[in-house]
Formats: C-alpha cells, sequence, structure tokens
C-alpha cells in the first residue's frame, strides 16, 4: 500500500504474483507512450515534483535502450554467422528480458515502494528503496567508467556498444537516485516495530517485533 511503513516478507504469494502480471498491460502502456508524464528536457533534472514517475519514464528508456542495444548485437552476430534464425531467437529472447526487468523494477519500487523477489520469495519494505538506489548508481557509475576502457574507434560496431553502455549506466545512475528521492521524500524508518510474514494466498502468518 502506498505510503505504508509496515515490512511484509511473502512466501510462495500467489495474489503478489497476479497483481505484478496484472499491469503487464499499463506497463506496456507506458512503453509505448515515453515520455508521457515528465518530458525528456525536464526528466535529466535531479529535481522532480514526483520522483515515483520518473523511476517509470528511467525504466522505460531502460527497456527501450536494452532493444537498441538487441538489436545492435543480433545485427554484428548475424554478420559474423549468417544465421537468422539463431539470431532472431536470440533477439526476441533479449527483448523479452528487456521489458521483464523493466516492469519488474518499476513494480517493485513505483508501485510496491520496495519490493525484492527472489524466485519463491519477495521482502516488501522501503529500505529496499535504498539498495536498488546504492546498486543502481554504483552500477551506472561502473559502467561509464568502463565503457570508456573498451572503446574502440578502429571499427563502428565497437564504438557503437562502449556508447550505448555508456548510456545505459547514466539511465541506471537517474533510477538509483530516483529511489534515493523516494525514500527521503516518504520519510521512512530504517527498521520497523513489526514485520508481516504473508503465504502463498496473501494471508497473514505472523507478525514479528522488532
Amino acid at each position: 500500500m502506498f505510503g505504508s511503513k509496515k515490512w511484509s516478507f511473502h512466501c510462495l504469494d500467489i495474489s503478489l504474483a497476479k497483481e505484478w502480471m496484472s499491469t503487464c498491460d499499463e506497463y506496456l502502456q507506458y512503453v509505448r507512450r515515453p515520455f508521457s508524464s515528465i518530458p525528456a528536457d525536464q526528466l535529466w533534472k535531479c529535481e522532480q515534483s514526483n520522483w515515483s514517475e520518473a523511476y517509470k519514464e528511467w525504466s522505460v528508456l531502460q527497456f527501450w535502450l536494452g532493444v537498441i542495444v538487441a538489436v545492435i548485437v543480433a545485427a554484428t552476430r548475424y554478420v559474423d554467422h549468417k544465421h537468422f534464425i539463431t539470431t532472431a531467437i536470440n533477439v526476441a529472447t533479449r527483448i523479452a528480458v528487456a521489458f521483464v526487468l523493466a516492469h519488474l523494477s518499476w513494480f517493485s519500487v513505483s508501485k510496491k515502494r520496495g519490493c525484492f523477489c527472489c524466485l519463491v520469495a519477495c521482502c516488501q519494505c522501503p529500505p529496499i528503496l535504498l539498495i536498488w538506489g546504492f546498486v543502481d548508481m554504483l552500477w551506472g557509475a561502473w559502467g561509464v567508467l568502463d565503457s570508456f576502457h573498451d572503446l574502440d574507434t578502429s571499427c563502428k560496431m565497437c564504438f557503437i556498444l562502449p556508447v550505448m553502455q555508456a548510456a545505459y549506466s547514466i539511465i541506471l545512475f537517474y533510477m538509483g537516485l530516483s529511489c534515493w528521492k523516494l525514500w527521503v521524500r516518504e520519510d521512512y524508518e530504517v527498521l520497523p516495530n513489526k514485520m508481516e510474514m504473508r503465504g502463498p494466498q496473501g494471508e497473514r502468518l505472523t507478525a514479528a517485533s522488532t
């Protein structure tokens, strides 16, 4: 629930999985219309009136950049190996994974305000915003530096991929910044008074005090 300071641990929670799946159409609409809530020239600013919307827009950009990279990689592999079916499967897989990851991160941050899913379990608590933010910003900063290390101007394709990596890293950095800003603006507590555990149907199992 928005603005809730409650911590929950979901184990085999089918209702949470259904909730995520039910937002596919909603997120697909955002993907089809980038910058619908925040114009491109405003998205780069370090101050936003709605950081949840900013995170959504950055996740959409993350997906589209993933599509571009998938096409570029597929093109280079096709030129080298001439295997059309293998190349088509590879690019389709990359695009599908890019969508799932972008959709999941948007659901975890913008919708649930801090949720980390791992196979059959999910931990939902505000400090996950800090974890998402720290990892995104750190990985983004490292990616920018690493892209210059692999830069090779001797061929066009060797030049394009590091540039794409740098752009992707910048997106990750801003996604991390959005997570941090969400944490600060909501004034979440670091440790809760209670933590709930929920079962496969979303039922409350126990509430532990800290």
